[in-house]
């Protein structure tokens, strides 16, 4: 058995096609599959229609604890189904605050024009009265957190990447928008039946004029151990602190401990893991349920991204289109030795 190298020209006109197709599929390209397992489906072309109260009521069977999802901090979301079989998910809103008033449009004018295969999509919403709710379609299988915290289930090493490209894709998406989510954490990540992830909870994204620009915050919001330490300290906000909330991420879907795991010595999941990093003592970082089971240029690939997303500061993070480049480059390079009998 002989290896050989393939020819550079033709690897790099190999490698220019694949990321080529690739962008168009994960930045433009939408997708629109039924889930094996449930039959959920997204619609093809959703355009945003005003809901009565009496129909997301009758949906949600009055909003009942059988058909309740989660809550946030403005309210609670429920599951439902409209007249035509359509399940949905819908947003109550608890009170029509200042503040609630604020996230409720700040959503609705996000998500309205936004259509990719890893981001929620908005079906609609509801201003009746004192009334404010948003309806979505439904995922199906629930967040990553729940998935992360199951201590009897194991995420397999092809979902974990499954679900970490996919999380890269949407939010180079929302980034190539403008937006910054500002709140990127596994509890925001929804999951179909088959490990496709998407974005949601759009209530504290900001729009800024281009990528390149960063928003001062006077208050600071999001969840605690995902924000990024530009953001805490000065309030500056820019597509870099949904970087750094990405690396966080990677850091818990490869290390399967959580951001409040109480196994880290009273220290933060960035600040038990950045001495093992600058160390290289890798297989100390990885989840040992998948220490038999993962791919070894994958987990580098994931740890090199990891220690660049989280790094102090923003100027030196990539962008999230630099990411997806940098996992399809790995992907190809895997390959790049071929058996010649």
């Amino acid at each position: 058995m002989q290896i050989t190298q393939n020819n550079n020209d033709d690897i790099k006109k190999q490698e220019t096609e694949n990321i080529n197709i690739a962008e168009e599929t994960l930045i433009h390209g939408l997708e629109y599959p039924v889930c094996k397992q449930c039959g959920n489906g997204r619609q093809k072309y959703a355009s945003i229609r005003e809901f009565t109260y009496s129909e997301l009521y009758t949906a949600t069977n009055g909003f009942s604890k059988k058909h309740f999802l989660s809550k946030g901090g403005f309210g609670s979301v429920y599951r439902g189904m409209l007249k035509d079989g359509q399940y949905i998910a819908v947003k109550q809103y608890k009170h029509v605050s200042s503040q609630g008033e604020t996230e409720f449009t700040s959503e609705v004018h996000v998500l309205r024009t936004l259509q990719h295969k890893n981001v929620v999509m908005l079906l609609g919403s509801c201003s009746e009265g004192n009334h404010r709710l948003l309806v979505y379609e439904y995922v199906c299988n629930g967040s990553l957190n729940q998935h992360l915290s199951k201590s009897s289930y194991i995420l397999s090493w092809e979902h974990r990447m499954k679900i970490l490209l996919g999380t890269a894709a949407g939010l180079n998406y929302l980034h190539q928008n403008n937006i910054i989510h500002r709140d990127m954490s596994p509890n925001n990540i929804l999951l179909t039946h088959e490990y496709e992830p998407m974005l949601g909870d759009f209530g504290l994204s900001r729009k800024q004029q281009d990528q390149s620009c960063s928003l001062s915050e006077s208050n600071v919001v999001g969840t605690f151990g995902y924000l990024a330490p530009e953001y805490t300290e000065r309030g500056r906000v820019s597509t870099k602190t949904d970087v750094y909330s990405f690396g966080v991420i990677l850091l818990e879907v490869i290390t399967g401990r959580t951001t409040i795991d109480k196994n880290l010595e009273d220290k933060s999941l960035v600040g038990w893991a950045r001495p093992l990093l600058g160390e290289r003592k890798y297989p100390e970082l990885i989840d040992e349920r998948i220490l038999d089971c993962h791919d070894l240029h994958q987990l580098f690939w994931m740890i090199t991204v990891a220690e660049q997303c989280l790094r102090k500061d923003p100027d030196k993070r990539p962008t999230m289109e630099k990411v997806i480049k940098r996992s399809l480059y790995i992907d190809i390079h895997i390959n790049l030795l071929v058996v010649v009998p």
